[in-house]
């Protein structure tokens, strides 16, 4: 389907995943935020609890997608 082409009605349209370093980079960066609430003159910890928990939701996509690609077929483990 090209961008100018719509989706059928009721048809599911997958986004694209984001690569694994634009993953780690949006969790560093939400850890980022959270050390700037807790340091900041506001000390807002609501905020940086959020901050903490859209990480961890990254790290989770991480792993999920590092299962992902050891489980695929013909998946094969490289040595150090």
């Amino acid at each position: 389907m090209t961008r100018t082409e719509k989706a059928a009605p009721g048809a599911v349209v997958e986004e694209p995943r984001p690569s694994l370093p634009e993953i780690c980079t949006e969790a560093a960066d939400h850890v980022a935020r959270a050390r700037i609430a807790l340091h900041d003159e506001t000390l807002d910890t609501d905020q940086a609890l959020i901050h903490l928990d859209e990480a961890i939701t990254c790290l989770k996509r991480l792993w999920a997608q590092g299962s992902a690609r050891q489980s695929a077929p013909g998946a094969r483990l490289r040595s150090a």
